[in-house]
């Protein structure tokens, strides 16, 4: 039984070392360092301040605990290993790198040929769209995971408010890709693809393209506007 007289001692986790070689023990079951007998001068330092004690050696001497394991205390918690990065987390990194310039485009001063808008709105009642990739091909819709069916619904308004806003300049070509990392939910209808955010860039780049790049950029300066998506058609 650990007693209350027991000489403890205040070592920090640093001076551990240093205070088992001077001769201090650790009780298991109290977790803490105590002196097997009072009055050891070469663990004076590491002696809680006594209350009303002037001098170490005035400590009561008590009875060693026979039942108290020498150990060193119980090594940290290894830190968990990182997790795997979610659906979402792996969309973004792949648009990621479809609009921020690479090493090589850095060093021609070249942007990148693809632009992205995220949650782009649809007008009351008609939800949004998680993201629109604009670029060589012209406007690919992608979503991650959901419905295919509501995709190609969403793609046709997409569609149509661009070409409401471009006016003569016509409707540009509208892709829609659902993003899933499985089986898509429900049917998938005629004209959308179904690719995983691995492949998406490679999906999207071996479309037709239609557009140079001053349409490309004309194409991102209109559906910035909200207006362009706001009116009712």
């Amino acid at each position: 039984m650990v007693r209350e007289q027991q000489p403890w001692l205040d070592v920090p986790y640093a001076d551990k070392d240093e205070a088992k070689a001077a001769g201090a023990r650790w009780d298991r079951r109290a977790r803490r360092w105590y002196a097997p007998r009072p009055g050891m001068a070469e663990l004076a330092r590491w002696l809680p301040a006594p209350r009303g004690v002037t001098d170490v050696t005035d400590v009561t001497d008590v009875t060693d605990v026979t039942d108290a394991v020498e150990e060193d205390p119980p090594p940290a918690r290894p830190a968990d290993p990182p997790l795997p990065p979610s659906p979402a987390e792996r969309l973004a990194e792949a648009l990621r790198g479809l609009t921020e310039p690479g090493t090589l485009r850095r060093l021609t001063r070249r942007r990148p040929p693809w632009r992205v808008l995220h949650d782009v709105p649809l007008g009351q009642g008609h939800g949004d769209v998680d993201h629109l990739l604009l670029g060589p091909p012209g406007v690919v819709v992608v979503a991650l995971d959901g419905s295919p069916a509501r995709l190609v619904s969403a793609a046709e308004r997409v569609g149509r408010l661009l070409a409401a806003a471009l006016g003569d300049a016509g409707p540009p070509a509208v892709t829609a890709v659902v993003v899933s990392a499985g089986a898509p939910d429900g049917e998938v209808p005629a004209g959308v693809r179904v690719t995983t955010a691995r492949n998406l860039p490679w999906l999207v780049t071996a479309l037709p393209a239609v557009l140079a790049d001053d349409e490309v950029d004309e194409l991102y300066a209109v559906a910035r506007r909200l207006g362009t998506w706001t009116r009712e058609l």
